[in-house]
């Protein structure tokens, strides 16, 4: 049986706007902290001709609550902060009896000249 780790995560609320020049930018606000059962970091750097693309994995497991929900029903407009980092919401697995959520999530850094 493996370990589980539990770490601090922020929830933060987006909010999606366009300047008068048709740039797009995406504000974020802290809704909430909490802990989640951290599992599943995957790490991964493709290589082309040019570039390196980094991305990461990393699968949070929460317990079902009201917040939840609505995160479950509006993914888009949620991030979590963890370890420093912005992870965006890429799906969200429930459990058959609603104790708990998995939000799968993922990180892109910027893309870096080799």
């Amino acid at each position: 049986m493996a370990i589980a780790r539990f770490e601090n995560i922020s929830v933060n609320n987006l909010s999606f706007g366009q300047s008068a020049f048709g740039e797009q930018s995406t504000t974020q606000s802290l809704w909430f902290q909490t802990r989640a059962r951290v599992h599943s970091v995957a790490n991964n750097v493709k290589i082309t001709d040019k570039y390196r693309v980094y991305s990461d994995v990393v699968d949070f497991t929460l317990n079902y609550t009201p917040n939840l929900k609505t995160i479950i029903d509006n993914q888009n407009a949620y991030s979590i902060t963890w370890r420093g980092f912005d992870w965006r919401i890429d799906n969200v697995r429930e459990a058959d009896d609603r104790m708990t959520a998995r939000l799968l999530c993922v990180r892109n850094d910027p893309v870096v000249a080799v």
